[in-house]
C-alpha cells in the first residue's frame, strides 16, 4: 500500500535549484575552494579532474551531518540566517525579506549583507531569479535542494530523535511536517491520519496483507523481539529467514504504514546498539501484541504458580524472630549463616520456582534494613525499630506499595539501574491496563515498556546523563534493546511475584511463559475497588476444638492470609488452607503488635460455624500469660497476671507513671499522656499493652 500523499504533495519542483545547478556553474577555482572548505583538515588533496570534485562535493553536501559540521563552522550569524531559510517555501528568501524578518531586525544591512556572502562563498547558498517578486529582474538566495534536506532532517533527528524511527506518528510526521515537500499538511489533517492508521484493526489488517515473505518475518519480530530486530541478531538466527534484505523490506514496510529498516544508534542513550535495525513502529507492534499475547486454550499455561502473601507473612515471622532471639550480626553486618538456617526454617517453605529460601531471606534482610524496620543495638544484635512495629499495623495494600516502591528503585536485580528504575515505573503503569486474573504473554508488557521507554529517549533527556558520563570515561554501555525488556522480565519473576502481585504460567519444560495479574495486584494498582474499611473480609474458615483453622478459598483471600499467617502456624496448603494455633505463635502476634481483639474478631467473623470455647478461651489465656495488659480511656492499666503487674510497678523505667495500685489486677496511671501517646511509650519500653476500643 502507498504511503498516502497530501494534496499537493507531487508538486514539481521546477523552482528549486539543486546542487547539480550550483556545482555545474563552478569553475575550477571555485570547486576548489569550496572542497578545502567541505572537506574539512582531514580530506586528502583536492583530485585535478572537476568532474571527481564535483562529485565529492556533492556527496559531502548532501550529507545532513556533514553539512550541519561545516555550516556550524562558519559562525553563529551564518547559521541563523540559514536557519531563515530553511524555514521559508523552497528555502529561498531576498535580502529585502530578510532585512524585515523580526528575528533578523537586530542587524545593520551591511552585517546581513556580509553574513548572506560567506553562505554562498561556501556553496551553501546560490543566487536565483526571485519568482514571486513582481519586479522584473528581482534576484533572491536560495539553498540547494539536496543540502536543504538534508540539514532539515539533521534538526528533525536531534529535535525528535528515536521517536520518529520506533513510532508511527513519528514517521507521519517526518514525512508530512517537512518544509521540503511541496506543501506541509496541517496538524489537524495529520492528527486524523495518525488516529486512522493507528486504529488496531487497521494496523491488524495491513499485517495480514504483507507479502508471503515479509510477513512471517514481521511476526517474528513483534513476538521474539518486540518490533525491534537488529541485523546482528537476525543474522544469528537459525530459522531459514534468508539472508538479510534490509532496502526492500524498508520499501514495503513504508509503503504499509507498518515499520522501517533504519540504522539505529542508541549508545548515546547508554544502550549497546548501533545497528541495521528492523522495525515495526510502536502503535502496530502493539496492535498485534494485543491480538496474541492473552493465551487461550490450548495456549493455556502448562501449570501455574503463586506465591499470594507468603512474603509478607515471612517479614512476620522473620522480625518476630528477631524479637523471641538475640540475633547477632558480623563485622560486615550481616547474620551470622548458622543463624540464617535458623531463620529459614521459621519462614513458610514455599519460595516457588524464580528463588531460593536463602535469596528470599536475602532480600527480607535487605528490606527490613533499607527501611528502617529493623536497627542495630550496641550488643551488636538486631532489634525490631519503631518503623518494623509501625510496619506490622498497617492493612496488607500498605505493606505491598512499601514493597513494590523498595523494588523499583533497586539496584541488585539485573540490569542497568539507570534504565531499569524507569522501565519498571512504565511497567507498573501499563499493569493498569490489564484484565485482573486473565493470561497474558510473560514478554507482553514488558515489550511495551521497552518501546515506550525507547520512543521517549529524548523527551527524558537520557543523552545528556550518560553523555556527561561517557565524557568522563566511567561508563560503557551494558545493555541492548532485548535485554532491556528481558531484564525487565527477570524483575517481574524475581520481584512481583515474590510480592504475590503476579502469578506465572509455565510450559512443559518449566519455562514462565505466561503472568497474570492477582486479586490483590489488581487492588493494589486500583484497577479493583479496596475492600471498604471495617468490611468482613473474603473468606470462608472452621476452626475445630483442636485448633486446627481450614480455610476454603474464594479467589480473594489475601487478606485473610496474611492476617492468619499473623497469629498462626501454616501447615500446608492445597485446595484448602489449613492453619494452627499454638501458644507461641499467638505471642509472637502479639509481641509484634497485634491486638488480642483482632485475632478474635477475625476467628468469629470468618468462620462458618461458632468458633469452640475451648479454642477462644486458651486462645486469651496464651495472651494474659504472656503478659498481656489493657489500657482504658480513664488510664486504668488492667491485667490478668499478676506478675506482670508487679514487674510493671517495679520498673524503673515506667514506675514513674503509675499513680496508684487498685488492686492486684489493676493500676491507675498518671494522666500526663493522652491515652495513644501513653499506650505507645509503655509499647516500647517493651510491655504487651492493648488500647481498648482498638481493633
Amino acid at each position: 500500500m502507498p504511503v498516502p500523499q497530501p494534496p499537493g504533495a507531487d508538486r514539481a519542483n521546477v523552482a528549486r535549484p539543486k546542487l547539480a545547478d550550483l556545482l555545474s556553474n563552478a569553475g575550477q577555482r571555485e570547486l576548489t575552494e569550496l572542497y578545502l572548505f567541505w572537506g574539512g583538515q582531514d580530506a586528502p588533496p583536492p583530485p585535478p579532474n572537476v568532474d571527481e570534485l564535483r562529485r565529492a562535493l556533492a556527496a559531502w553536501m548532501s550529507d545532513g551531518e556533514t553539512a550541519e559540521a561545516r555550516v556550524a563552522s562558519l559562525g553563529r550569524r551564518p547559521a541563523q540566517i540559514l536557519l531563515m531559510f530553511l524555514d521559508a517555501t523552497g528555502y529561498s528568501h531576498s535580502l529585502a525579506e530578510l532585512a524585515e524578518h523580526r528575528l533578523l531586525a537586530h542587524l545593520s544591512h551591511y552585517e546581513l549583507e556580509a553574513s548572506v556572502g560567506t553562505l554562498a562563498r561556501s556553496g551553501v547558498l546560490l543566487e536565483t531569479a526571485d519568482r514571486r517578486s513582481k519586479v522584473p529582474g528581482a534576484k533572491a538566495w536560495t539553498v540547494p535542494m539536496e543540502l536543504g534536506d538534508g540539514l532539515l532532517r539533521q534538526q528533525r533527528a536531534k529535535r525528535r530523535g528515536v521517536f520518529d524511527i520506533l513510532t508511527l506518528r513519528g514517521f507521519l510526521d517526518r514525512q508530512y511536517d517537512d518544509p521540503a515537500r511541496g506543501k506541509r499538511m496541517t496538524p489537524t489533517r495529520l492528527r486524523e491520519m495518525y488516529k486512522m492508521y493507528s486504529n488496531e484493526a487497521a494496523a491488524l489488517a495491513r499485517v495480514e496483507r504483507l507479502p508471503d515473505d515479509v510477513r512471517p518475518l514481521v511476526e517474528k519480530c513483534v513476538l521474539q523481539f518486540g518490533g525491534v530486530l537488529p541485523r546482528g541478531l537476525f543474522e544469528r538466527l537459525e530459522d531459514g529467514s534468508g539472508p538479510w534484505n534490509g532496502m526492500r523490506w524498508k520499501q514495503v514496510l513504508e509503503e504499509s504504514l507498518i515499520g522501517t529498516v533504519e540504522k539505529l544508534e542508541l549508545s548515546r542513550y547508554g544502550i549497546q546498539h548501533a545497528d541495521d535495525t528492523l522495525i515495526v513502529f510502536n502503535e502496530v507492534a502493539l496492535a498485534w501484541l494485543r491480538r496474541v499475547a492473552v493465551p487461550g486454550d490450548p495456549d493455556a499455561p502448562h501449570s501455574d504458580h503463586g506465591l499470594g502473601v507468603d512474603l509478607v507473612s515471612n517479614i512476620s515471622r522473620f522480625m518476630g524472630f528477631l524479637i523471641e532471639h538475640n540475633v547477632r550480626f558480623t563485622v560486615r553486618g550481616e547474620i551470622f549463616k548458622t543463624t540464617e538456617k535458623r531463620i529459614l526454617q521459621e519462614l513458610i517453605p514455599n519460595p516457588g520456582r524464580e528463588l531460593s529460601r536463602a535469596a528470599v531471606l536475602d532480600f527480607i534482610f535487605q528490606f527490613t534494613r533499607a527501611g528502617g524496620l529493623i536497627e542495630s543495638t550496641g550488643e551488636r544484635t538486631f532489634a525490631i525499630a519503631t518503623a518494623g512495629r509501625e510496619w506490622e499495623q498497617r492493612p496488607l495494600e500498605q505493606k505491598l506499595s512499601g514493597l513494590v516502591e523498595y523494588a523499583t528503585e533497586e539496584r541488585d536485580v539485573a540490569g542497568d539501574w539507570y534504565h531499569q528504575v524507569r522501565l519498571r515505573r512504565i511497567f507498573m503503569r501499563l499493569m493498569k491496563r490489564v484484565d485482573p486474573g486473565i493470561w497474558y504473554d510473560l514478554m507482553y508488557l514488558p515489550f511495551l515498556a521497552r518501546n515506550t521507554y525507547l520512543a521517549g529517549l529524548d523527551q527524558l533527556a537520557v543523552d545528556e546523563y550518560f553523555g556527561a558520563r561517557a565524557g568522563a570515561g566511567s561508563y560503557t554501555p551494558m545493555e541492548d534493546p532485548q535485554r532491556l525488556a528481558w531484564n525487565l522480565a527477570r524483575w517481574v519473576r524475581q520481584r512481583l511475584y515474590l510480592f504475590g502481585i503476579v502469578d506465572l504460567g509455565y510450559d512443559k519444560a518449566g519455562r514462565p511463559v505466561a503472568m497474570r495479574l492477582t486479586r490483590s495486584g489488581a487492588r493494589l494498582l486500583g484497577v479493583v475497588e479496596e475492600v471498604a474499611s471495617g468490611a468482613p473480609m473474603l473468606g470462608s474458615l472452621i476452626v475445630t476444638p483442636d485448633f486446627e483453622v481450614v480455610l476454603f478459598p474464594t479467589g480473594d483471600d489475601a487478606a485473610l492470609v496474611h492476617e492468619l499467617d499473623r497469629f498462626c502456624e501454616r501447615e500446608r496448603q492445597g485446595e484448602t488452607l489449613h492453619f494452627r494455633l499454638l501458644e507461641r505463635s499467638v505471642q509472637r502476634a502479639l509481641s509484634e503488635g497485634m491486638y488480642l481483639s483482632r485475632m478474635l474478631s477475625v476467628l468469629r467473623n470468618q468462620s462458618r460455624t461458632p468458633v469452640p470455647q475451648n479454642v477462644l478461651f486458651s486462645v486469651r489465656d496464651w495472651a494474659g500469660r504472656a503478659g498481656l495488659l489493657h489500657l482504658d480511656g480513664a488510664l486504668v492499666l488492667r491485667g490478668d497476671n499478676a506478675d506482670t503487674l508487679k514487674r510493671f510497678q517495679n520498673d524503673a523505667g515506667v514506675k514513674s507513671y503509675v499513680r496508684e495500685v487498685l488492686d492486684e489486677r489493676r493500676l491507675q496511671l498518671k494522666s500526663r499522656f493522652a491515652p495513644k501517646r501513653l499506650h505507645a511509650l509503655l509499647r516500647e519500653f517493651g510491655y504487651l499493652v492493648e488500647l481498648d476500643g482498638t481493633p
